[in-house]
């Protein structure tokens, strides 16, 4: 319980660039970013902020398009897909989803339930073995 606590406070947020020195204008929950910046700007940024982050890069219809994927487990975001536009750049980020600890009791029995017995020649062999006297010898 203790760590799913820890897990959410220390959840780091998804990185965004400053714009023009000010940070960017988000609510609760947003989870599309709409840059005023080129996508170099915004790649060179990234590449300093989350090096161990997983990227791809590829080219669709002529604009480039950067994957990330967030390696760590306290981060609060699992993919960011960095999308090039005419005068801005799109991101677009998958949060990760944490559920508060939930209690379940009962006092149903299982539906399957696995019983093992020995046979009674393992029992013979076991009585038969008098383990105390053989510490004691020693």
């Amino acid at each position: 319980m203790i760590s799913l606590v820890l897990a959410l406070t220390l959840a780091a947020p998804f990185p965004l660039p400053l714009v023009d020195g000010k940070p960017l204008s988000v609510t609760e929950g947003q989870k599309v970013f709409r840059l005023p910046m080129r996508f170099e700007k915004v790649k060179k940024f990234y590449s300093e902020q989350l090096p161990e982050a997983g990227v791809a890069e590829k080219n669709v219809e002529g604009k480039r398009v950067m994957t990330l994927l967030a390696k760590g487990k306290a981060e609060s975001w699992t993919k960011a897909v960095v999308r090039e536009g005419e005068v801005d750049t799109v991101i677009e980020v998958t949060p990760v989803l944490r559920l508060g600890e939930e209690q379940i009791s009962g006092n149903g029995k299982p539906l399957v339930e696995f019983v093992f017995g020995r046979s009674g020649d393992v029992d013979k062999a076991v009585k038969s073995i008098d383990h105390a006297e053989q510490m004691r010898a020693k």
